[in-house]
């Protein structure tokens, strides 16, 4: 007889502990349903009796008679649906189209001839909160009429759109005015503009391959996004990046994630962001202007996060072509930071630096000279001999608020003087904790 792993938790504990396998990182989780449901009698009855575990969708992967399962277990709850297909079964679309009253969160990569199994949709979808939509062609013309069934979801505040272009942004097919969250990928400043235009309640923008074709004096002509708190930006060139920070002038955390040369931008009037807190930063390769490619003040700018890396292939001959790039990547990017830190005024309290580049000790200490106020530091390298172990001894003397310091190495780039170095440094404080990490 199988003796029931959960039986001295009370049946809500134990359906609560359920809920939250659900949310592990797993795929197909509903799949999972059917294993705990096969644990004992005990847990098939909670299972079958608890409609929120399944209603996760996840299709083509399940079938249609699998997803007419979930959609009667699940009962009225509401329901996930991830549909990707480059050739769906339309019965299974007309059959979720059915029950669109429950939608709440919706993810379609579907070409725009399955549309017509959604017709039934529209004025349909009382509970949607989350919709991402991916064009799966080239031409956007065939995603205009498919877009219309979304016009009237109440509640919608989340929306991503993938390869939608341009003038699809434009239309007016979900209700923008109630957005808190949006991504776009693939479209034209000026269409961006106009869409932001319409998003008055905007709390997180994500924007990715924006092209630009703005007059280079012309970063913005809109209105303040004034609900705008965190900005995501990922490959657009830096009169992108500056056109929306002119529109984000209260921001609290922005993201910057580069992998290629963003180009340069003509600020004729500097940006302020009074409120700024949190930047992170990913640059993946190395370009002429990197040293200043980001410029403007925030004074309440208390913590950075920056990785940066040479994005060269692994091969020896690429290595030993432009190792001499590699090291002067790490060279540029402490110097990028220093600039950075210098023209923000900002007072670091803590800074997470991951750089899988050479460069030597002493390029780090005019870095660590304008971080005064840092309490907590993460440093990732390549070897030890890239931190000035010794000429950061006595730490209050270079850090005198320091309280945590986070050394992520590789354990056979250890050397003995390093480490005696690293001991000195870590006796010479009575209040700084250092912790080795091999990575």
């Amino acid at each position: 007889m199988k003796r029931d792993p959960g039986i001295s938790l009370p049946g809500d504990v134990f359906i609560y502990v359920l809920q939250l396998i659900r949310y592990s990182p797993t795929s197909h989780w509903s799949w999972q349903v059917l294993v705990l449901a096969s644990v004992c009698r005990r847990w098939r009855n909670f299972t079958i009796g608890t409609p929120m575990l399944w209603r996760h969708i996840a299709a083509p992967a399940y079938g249609l008679c699998f997803i007419s399962l979930l959609l009667e277990r699940s009962q009225r709850c509401p329901l996930v649906i991830e549909y990707q297909a480059a050739r769906p079964d339309n019965r299974v679309l007309s059959l979720l189209a059915e029950h669109s009253e429950r939608w709440e969160d919706v993810t379609l990569y579907i070409p725009p001839s399955s549309y017509i199994c959604l017709s039934s949709i529209r004025g349909r979808l009382p509970l949607l909160e989350r919709l991402s939509l991916h064009a799966t062609v080239d031409d956007p013309e065939a995603y205009a009429y498919p877009l219309s069934r979304f016009e009237n979801a109440p509640v919608l505040q989340s929306l991503d759109l993938r390869w939608f272009y341009d003038h699809l942004v434009r239309e007016h097919c979900v209700p923008w005015t109630r957005l808190t969250h949006l991504r776009c990928q693939s479209i034209e400043l000026s269409s961006l503009h106009s869409l932001l235009d319409n998003t008055p309640t905007l709390s997180r923008l994500c924007v990715s391959e924006i092209s630009h074709n703005l007059p280079p004096s012309d970063r913005s002509r809109s209105e303040v996004l004034t609900e705008l708190k965190g900005l995501s930006v990922i490959d657009c060139e830096l009169q992108v990046v500056y056109s929306l920070l002119d529109r984000a002038l209260n921001l609290v955390e922005l993201g910057i994630l580069m992998n290629s040369d963003p180009g340069k931008a003509n600020i004729d009037i500097p940006i302020i962001l009074p409120h700024l807190h949190t930047l992170k930063i990913q640059i993946n390769g190395i370009f002429p202007g990197v040293v200043n490619f980001l410029v403007f003040e925030a004074p309440q700018l208390s913590e950075i996060e920056f990785s940066g890396c040479h994005a060269l292939d692994n091969s020896d001959d690429e290595l030993e072509n432009r190792f001499e790039d590699i090291v002067t990547s790490g060279r540029l990017f402490i110097q990028f930071l220093r600039n950075f830190v210098q023209g923000s005024g900002c007072s670091l309290v803590s800074l997470t630096l991951d750089c899988e580049v050479d460069f030597h000790a002493s390029e780090m200490m005019p870095l660590f000279e304008v971080l005064p106020s840092l309490e907590y530091l993460d440093i990732s390298v390549l070897h030890m001999g890239c931190i000035p172990f010794r000429d950061m001894t006595p730490a209050s003397a270079i850090f005198p608020k320091l309280q945590t310091l986070y050394l992520r190495i590789p354990p056979e780039e250890c050397l003995m003087d390093d480490v005696n170095d690293l001991i000195s440094l870590a006796t010479s404080s009575s209040v700084l904790k250092i912790r080795l990490v091999a990575k």
